[in-house]
C-alpha cells in the first residue's frame, strides 16, 4: 500500500460513496475502509490504525466528543478530519481536538483540495 490510508466515517450512503469516488481518483490516497456506525468504525480502525479519518461530526452510534475521545486513545498517531455541513459546527468540533474540518457540501473538486491542503499541514 502505497500513499496516505484515509478511513471514511460517514452516516450516509450517498455522501460516503461520493467521497469515495472523488478520493479513488487520487493519486497517493488509498481509502483503507469505511463505517456508516461508531461501533463499526472503532472495531475497523483499532485493528489497522490509518494515517486519515475523515470523521462524519454526526455518525450514528456514539456522541461525537466521546468518539473522538476514543479515536484518539485507539489512534494515537491518526490525524483526525471532521467532515460537517456548516463552518460553526466544524469550529465547535475543533474544540475539542480535531485536527482539522471539512464542509461536506463543497463540490468533490474542491472537497479534495480542502483535503490535500489539511494532510499536507502538520
Amino acid at each position: 500500500m502505497n500513499g496516505i490510508s484515509i478511513f471514511l466515517a460517514e452516516g450516509e450512503n450517498h455522501v460516503r460513496q461520493a467521497i469515495r469516488i472523488s478520493l479513488d481518483q487520487q493519486e497517493g490516497i488509498n481509502v483503507s475502509g469505511e463505517a456508516r456506525h461508531a461501533e463499526s468504525l472503532l472495531a475497523q480502525v483499532g485493528q489497522h490504525p490509518p494515517d486519515v479519518i475523515l470523521l462524519d461530526w454526526h455518525l450514528p452510534g456514539m456522541n461525537p466528543q466521546r468518539l473522538l475521545s476514543v479515536l484518539k486513545e485507539f489512534c494515537p498517531g491518526t490525524k483526525i478530519i471532521a467532515t460537517v455541513m456548516q463552518p460553526k459546527i466544524g469550529k465547535l468540533a475543533l474544540t475539542y481536538g480535531l485536527n482539522a474540518y471539512l464542509l461536506k457540501g463543497l463540490p468533490p473538486d474542491e472537497f479534495v483540495k480542502s483535503l490535500k491542503e489539511q494532510l499536507n499541514n502538520p
